[in-house]
C-alpha cells in the first residue's frame, strides 16, 4: 500500500477471512475497497468462528465488521475470470492478489489473465501478489523446479509493457511456518522512490496515513514500521541465484561483487608513496584548477579510488528541491545563504542520478574522484562505470541483482583501457548515464 502515493480505490483477489481488508481499511486515503472471494462459505465461516480477522473495531471511522465498512464491497466470483471479463482500464490504485500460491493457479501462467490485472491499474497503480515460499540458495533454475508457475507469473509481468518495476521481499511474520515470498509490481519507476525510502520516510508516512487508533494503545501498525521496509530493499541472496540461473544468464549477474581478480588503486593522499595518483594543478580554460595523474601503470578493469568512491554521499531529489527552495530568501533582513548556494553547485557539478531510474537518489563524489577531468574526447577517456551500460539500454525491470548491488553499481568506475605511470585520468562525457 505504502508503494502508492495516495491509493483511494482498491482492489483484493481472495482473502475471503477479512484480514487483508482490514489492513487496505486502516489507510485513511482509501474511499473505496472491492473484494473478489470466490467462495463465500469462506466469509460466513471466518465470520462466526474467526471474527477478529475481519474486526475493524479499533480503526478510526470504521465499523465493527470490516464488511460492514461503508468503503468496503464484498462480490462473489472467480475473480481471475471477473477481471478478464469486465476488462477494466485504470480502475484501481493497488491491487492485492491474496490467493493460494502461484503454483495452484494456472491462471498466472496465461498472460491474458496478467494483462487484465495489469489493465486495471492506474497509471501509477500497484499490484502486490503473495507468490509462494521462500526459495532456497540450492534451488534450481525456476523454471525448472517446483516453483515454475511463480517463474512464468514474473516473466508474465516483465515482458508486460505496462509493467515498469518489480521487486520481491520475503516476510517470516506473516502467519506461517516458513517465511513466504511476495512480489510487488508497479506500472510506473516512480514507485522506486517509496520502495527505496527511508526508515524515516516510511515513519512519516504510517503516522500521516494511517494515524492512531480508537482504543489510542499501542502502535497502528503491529509489525509494520520505516525499518520493515528498509529490509525490504533488497531480496535475499537466493532470489539472486536463481535468477542467474537464467539461461542465458542475465547480463548484470556478470557483475555480483567485485572482481577479485582485479586490483585496487587508490588515492591516498596523507600517504605520497603508497598512493597510486597525485594531483597536479593546472590550468583550466586560463583558470587554475587540478587534475588527476596515476602514478603507476594501472591495468585495464582495474577499480580506480575505490575507497573514495564508496563514500559519496547520497541526496534525494526532495532534499534537493527543499534546498532549492532557498527557506530564508522570504525573510525580512536575510540575505543569501551562500554555503547553500556553493553546495548546490557543487552538487549540480559532482553530482548524479541513481542509475535505478525513479528512485530519486542522487550521489555525489567528495573524493579525489571529483577531481578527474572529463575528456569530451571519448578516446581520451580512460575510465569507466564498473558495470557497462545495460544492453537493453536501462536496467532491467525485474533484477534481484541491480536490487543488491545497486549502491555499487552507482558509485564505482574501473580502468577501460590500461592506463600508463605519468597519464591524466579522464572520465567520458556522461559517465552516469
Amino acid at each position: 500500500m505504502f508503494a502508492h502515493p495516495h491509493p483511494k480505490n482498491v482492489a483484493i483477489i481472495g482473502g475471503g477471512e477479512g484480514a487483508t481488508l482490514r489492513e487496505v481499511l486502516r489507510h485513511k486515503t482509501v474511499e473505496k475497497a472491492t473484494m473478489i472471494e470466490l467462495d463465500e462459505k469462506v466469509v460466513e465461516v471466518s465470520k462466526e468462528h474467526m471474527p477478529y480477522l475481519s474486526n475493524c473495531t479499533d480503526i478510526v471511522g470504521s465499523a465493527p465488521s470490516c464488511y460492514d465498512d461503508s468503503r468496503a464491497n464484498l462480490i462473489i466470483a472467480d475473480a481471475f475470470k471477473y477481471f478478464v471479463d469486465n476488462q477494466f482500464e485504470g480502475e484501481f490504485d493497488v491491487l492485492v492478489v491474496d490467493t493460494k500460491d502461484p503454483e495452484e493457479h494456472e491462471e498466472f501462467t496465461n498472460p491474458e489473465v496478467v494483462n487484465a490485472l495489469v489493465e486495471s491499474l492506474t497509471s501509477n497503480g500497484v499490484m502486490a501478489v503473495h507468490i509462494g515460499i521462500a526459495p532456497s540458495i540450492v534451488d534450481p533454475r525456476a523454471d525448472k523446479g517446483v516453483n515454475r508457475r511463480r517463474e512464468h507469473l514474473i516473466n508474465n509481468l516483465e515482458a508486460n509493457p505496462g509493467i515498469a518495476s518489480v521487486h520481491i521481499y520475503e516476510e517470516a511474520h506473516c502467519g506461517f511456518w516458513e517465511p513466504r515470498s511476495f512480489l510487488v509490481a508497479c506500472r510506473d519507476v516512480s514507485c522506486r522512490k517509496r520502495w527505496y525510502a527511508e526508515t524515516d520516510e516510511v515513519d512519516y508516512q504510517i503516522y500521516e496515513r494511517i494515524g492512531g487508533t480508537k482504543s489510542g494503545g499501542g502502535p497502528s501498525l503491529v509489525h509494520f514500521d520505516g525499518a520493515t521496509q528498509r529490509s525490504f530493499h533488497m531480496p535475499p541472496r537466493a532470489w539472486e541465484s536463481i535468477y542467474c540461473h537464467r539461461e542465458p544468464e542475465p547480463f548484470e549477474c556478470a557483475y555480483r561483487g567485485l572482481d577479485l581478480d582485479k586490483d585496487l588503486y587508490e588515492f591516498l593522499p596523507d600517504n605520497e608513496d603508497g598512493s597510486a595518483f597525485e594531483i597536479r594543478p593546472t590550468k583550466i580554460d586560463g583558470t587554475d584548477g587540478a587534475a588527476v595523474y596515476a602514478k603507476v601503470d594501472i591495468p585495464e578493469g582495474s577499480y580506480v579510488m575505490p575507497t573514495h568512491l564508496a563514500a559519496s554521499f547520497e541526496v534525494s531529489d526532495d532534499s534537493m528541491e527543499n534546498v532549492r527552495g532557498d527557506p530564508v530568501k522570504e525573510l525580512e533582513g536575510v540575505g543569501k545563504a551562500t554555503v547553500i548556494e556553493d553546495f548546490i553547485a557543487f552538487i549540480d557539478t559532482y553530482g548524479h542520478s541513481s542509475l535505478q531510474a525513479g528512485s530519486g537518489k542522487n550521489f555525489v563524489e567528495i573524493g579525489g574522484s571529483f577531481l578527474m577531468r572529463t575528456s569530451y574526447d571519448k578516446s581520451d577517456a580512460n575510465v569507466r562505470r564498473w558495470i557497462p551500460t545495460h544492453p537493453d539500454g536501462g536496467r532491467p525491470k525485474y533484477s534481484p541483482v541491480y536490487d543488491r548491488y545497486r549502491h555499487s553499481f552507482d558509485v564505482f568506475v574501473v580502468a577501460s583501457r590500461d592506463i600508463k605511470a605519468g597519464e591524466e585520468v579522464l572520465k567520458p562525457p556522461a559517465l552516469w548515464e
